[in-house]
């Protein structure tokens, strides 16, 4: 498939899923005040058509430099020019090139959260097989993604956002229950790391396995450890 049309295709569904937006965690990882600077700009998302139209342009064009360029040698005027937009535009928009690479990867995040919406319902604290799935079906974008110093960003601001996830879903079903041994924050980190590291494996090796197989050894070699912290409840996800 051509890389420009997997890229254009991507910018496409990326301003989908911010117009529709989502519930799941939007959580920054650089600064402060980055959540509430994030939310701000994601419900800007749903009303500023200018905005919506300047967010494809800039994570288009940043998708296309990473599939030329190594991440560390791309300029934010590298982006305002391959996007064509002023330097004013962009900063109103974003902290810096980090910021949209961290945007991107909240909003694929987005994409997957919306394939695990339709998923059954069930008990899971990661639904590891709908994201392992979706990798398969993004496996170019997350390819180039994956190269460098972005890949070290990427994985950043996964880790947040699915620990983040993860540490909600354990809390809401131990709210009743005694508070675990080992604090909850830790667990979700460890799951989330867990998951990330073999997912980043898988794709770098091409696929070895099937999404169905990745799922069940994932399963097996991380989840005892979480089963005996929150519970047999939990068995079976």
């Amino acid at each position: 498939m051509n890389i420009l049309f997997v890229i254009l295709s991507m910018g496409e569904n990326l301003t989908h899923v911010n117009h529709q937006s989502s519930e799941f965690v939007h959580y920054r990882t650089n600064g402060p005040d980055c959540t509430e600077k994030r939310k701000r700009a994601l419900k800007q998302h749903k009303q500023d058509r200018r905005s919506l139209r300047t967010y494809h342009l800039v994570n288009s064009a940043m998708m296309e430099l990473l599939s030329e360029t190594p991440y560390d040698a791309i300029t934010v005027q590298d982006i305002l020019d391959r996007a064509n937009i002023g330097r004013s535009t962009f900063y109103a928009h974003y902290y810096d090139k980090e910021d949209v690479l961290a945007s991107i990867t909240e909003q694929m995040l987005d994409l997957f959260s919306q394939g695990m919406q339709q998923a059954e319902a069930g008990p899971e604290l990661l639904p590891s097989l709908e994201l392992f799935r979706h990798a398969k079906q993004m496996h170019q974008q997350l390819h180039i993604l994956l190269k460098g110093q972005s890949g070290a960003v990427l994985l950043k601001t996964a880790q947040a956002l699915l620990s983040k996830n993860i540490e909600q879903n354990l809390a809401s079903a131990l709210s009743e229950k005694r508070s675990p041994l080992v604090p909850l924050a830790v667990v979700a980190q460890y799951l989330a790391g867990a998951f990330l590291n073999l997912l980043k494996w898988w794709l770098e090796a091409e696929m070895p396995y099937s999404p169905e197989r990745m799922d069940e050894m994932f399963q097996q070699l991380a989840l005892p450890g979480v089963w005996a912290i929150v519970g047999e409840r939990w068995k079976g996800i």
